[in-house]
């Protein structure tokens, strides 16, 4: 989702003795070594099973977006019997095989195939691990993104909601992945319209963040974009506007300005300025959104275009028509 932390990538790793690492390094001199260098064979082969499954993930997304169940179910099927067998072959991970190609195919936009993978990974770790382990609670967590991102709201929902809940029992509040789950849920409640108990969720989220990682720290300012979405433009509108303009400060400092999320929150603050009718203060950071976006993404790309049609708009609303037409041309006023 935008502005979220929609899906967690890292398993969170848990201290084992040092003997016993010591023991295993000692037992399998060969595995140490295999784990520094990756076999090419086998990157080669990854990459050739990866093609495959995103053409069959493609025709999957396709045909059910043209609401032809059955194909789709079929492809997506197909996609499932391919990455077994290579679960198969690496047993002591079969649950990370299913996660990896569920990523490739979720990037990708290929969201009703990633789905049974992500389902895949969940239920393996759950039988391996325990339902509650934080392994598990990672996937189901990855299976909820997921179903955000087909706009499943209600499902993704109880998941989260799961997730949630067994974090911070089992790694306390102030968890870093909590304080995700915590964003996570807030941003679906929203969309199920559950205003009020987003904001509240979104709020702690982002004082914890401030309080573990810092207020300068790139997770805090994501967290404020997010959060100042969910407040919206209006009554909590000054409210909205300190939080973007503090986590522009914090990702231009840390991410730079070309960055795809320092780029994104300008035109956030542009809009939010905007809408205060703020039209002076909100162009300059349409005009650095666009320019930057230009220049990173090229002029065809749909945030670009954004972009664009907000410096327009602002420019006609202070009446600077000449200036519009200077910078774009003629017809400019269409876009207001």
């Amino acid at each position: 989702m935008r502005g979220e932390k929609a899906i967690v990538t890292g398993r969170h790793i848990f201290g084992f003795k040092f003997w016993l690492v010591v023991t295993l390094i000692w037992a399998f001199p060969s595995w140490a070594a295999q784990s520094l260098e990756p076999d090419p064979l086998a990157e080669i082969n990854r990459d050739l099973i990866k093609e495959k499954v995103l053409k069959l993930g493609k025709a999957a997304q396709v045909a059910y977006d043209q609401l032809e169940i059955l194909p789709a179910v079929e492809a997506s099927d197909k996609i499932s019997i391919i990455v077994k067998n290579e679960a198969d072959k690496n047993a002591q991970d079969s649950a990370g095989v299913y996660k990896s190609y569920a990523f490739d195919l979720h990037k990708a936009g290929f969201f009703f195939a990633a789905e049974q993978l992500f389902y895949s990974a969940y239920r393996i770790n759950a039988t391996e691990v325990g339902e509650y382990h934080p392994f598990t609670l990672s996937s189901l967590n990855n299976l909820a993104s997921n179903l955000n991102a087909q706009e499943r709201f209600a499902d993704a929902a109880t998941h989260y909601e799961k997730v949630l809940r067994f974090r911070t029992l089992i790694l306390g509040s102030r968890h870093s992945a909590t304080i995700d789950s915590l964003a996570n849920l807030g941003y679906t409640y929203n969309r199920l319209g559950l205003s009020d108990k987003a904001r509240d969720l979104l709020d702690r989220a982002v004082n914890l963040s401030i309080e573990t990682r810092g207020r300068d720290h790139p997770e805090s300012a994501k967290l404020m974009v997010l959060f100042a979405d969910i407040l919206g433009n209006r009554e909590d509108a000054p409210k909205s506007e300190a939080y973007l303009r503090e986590a522009l400060k914090t990702l231009t400092a840390v991410n730079g300005p070309y960055h795809v999320d320092t780029m994104s929150c300008l035109q956030r603050l542009g809009t939010n300025l905007f809408e205060q009718k703020k039209y002076s203060e909100a162009e300059p950071y349409f005009y650095h959104a666009w320019t930057r976006r230009q220049n990173k993404l090229g002029k065809d790309d749909r945030a670009t275009e954004q972009s664009k049609e907000s410096l327009i708009a602002s420019l006609n609303s202070q009446g600077l028509y000449e200036e519009a037409e200077k910078i774009f041309g003629t017809g400019v006023l269409a876009a207001e």
